[in-house]
């Protein structure tokens, strides 16, 4: 408590009077997040303190979550000032964790492109109230029974009457679009790129939060006789966004075997650095990765092997021990090898089973 702003812990202190059991949380939130439960009805509910410089768009997040009525965001249960600067809000709390909880589990593709496109439906009813997420990426998306809410809307931003693009948020360089690195512009293509990204993570994809895993060996160099932590700070999203820029980002070969070549175009056409190539709508991009969805089998992890379902067995491609993979066909815990397969790496089993 004594590191919270005097407002935060009067707020808190007000709040104890209709709830208990506070628990921060500081994952993906600009500001300051709780979860409690209500002294009453016992209702879970997550308290968002928020602070902002008095004026018109003070109570923008509040205001722009509570006009947004989707099952994929989430929804707004109160609201309150606590001082002229500081307010907070109250919504339910979704006891799934968040998106990197769930790409920590690996999720088979049906799960994967199923949230991606849950994801892009929170988004279109955004986009229908002419506003801008700016910040998608997965700490800031929650999971309430298996369905992804979009929850932060920290950066949300409302276009103007005539405008298509509003200025680029500077919120979370590796999900920056590269028109946000260079013309400082943001509009809903960005939001697209920014579900590629997390659609990408979704697939198995490696994007690493370590900024310094997109040095190169002589960027290291540099980087290493930088002396202040800003001009630090800086040097790396400059790399950072010229990567975004070039569009060498990601590493597609860091997904699973298994993801199909449209899938891989798909996620290319999501996350083109030229907005004007890049897939320009949320509804389009919607019937790209249903059509990937039925491209590709459902395969999942399993502990150390992968799997899927093939008429009344199910395929495993297992680990053998010395880097090799052989498959494994299982029916009611009983297993032998599949007959017609070699051992070899892991994409050239799963290529011979596919």
């Amino acid at each position: 408590m004594c590191d919270y702003p005097d407002e935060i812990k009067d707020g808190l202190a007000a709040l104890s009077a209709d709830y208990r059991d506070f628990q921060e949380n500081n994952r993906g939130a600009n500001g300051y997040l709780f979860f409690a439960e209500n002294n009453i009805s016992g209702q879970s509910v997550a308290l968002k303190f928020y602070c902002g410089e008095p004026g018109e768009r003070q109570h923008d997040e509040p205001r722009q979550l509570a006009a947004i009525h989707s099952p994929n965001v989430l929804p707004i249960l109160d609201a309150r000032m606590v001082s002229d600067e500081w307010g907070y809000f109250v919504t339910p709390r979704c006891h799934d964790g968040d998106l990197d909880d769930l790409i920590e589990t690996r999720p088979s593709v049906d799960c994967a492109i199923d949230a991606a496109i849950g994801i892009c439906r929170g988004v279109s009813a955004i986009h229908a109230e002419r506003m801008v997420h700016r910040d998608l990426k997965p700490g800031n998306i929650v999971f309430d029974r298996g369905s992804p809410r979009i929850a932060d809307f920290g950066s949300v931003r409302a276009l103007n009457e005539g405008q298509e693009t509003t200025q680029a948020s500077r919120h979370s360089v590796l999900y920056r679009p590269p028109e946000s690195f260079g013309a400082g512009v943001y509009g809903r293509c960005g939001d697209v790129y920014q579900i590629g990204l997390i659609t990408y993570q979704l697939l198995g994809g490696t994007l690493s939060y370590n900024p310094e895993a997109y040095l190169t060996k002589r960027e290291r160099k540099e980087y290493q006789e930088i002396g202040d932590q800003v001009e630090r700070s800086l040097y790396i999203d400059g790399v950072i966004g010229r990567r975004a820029c070039a569009g060498n980002l990601l590493d597609l070969s860091t997904l699973p075997p298994w993801v199909s070549g449209a899938a891989r175009r798909c996620l290319n056409e999501l996350t083109a650095p030229d907005p004007s190539k890049r897939t320009s709508t949320v509804s389009e991009a919607v019937a790209k990765l249903t059509q990937v969805r039925t491209s590709m089998q459902d395969w999942w992890w399993d502990a150390g092997s992968a799997c899927v379902a093939s008429g009344q067995y199910r395929i495993e491609v297992r680990p053998v021990g010395d880097g090799s993979y052989e498959a494994f066909q299982v029916k009611n815990g009983a297993s032998r090898r599949l007959r017609g397969t070699r051992k070899g790496s892991l994409r050239q089993v799963v290529q011979q089973v596919a």
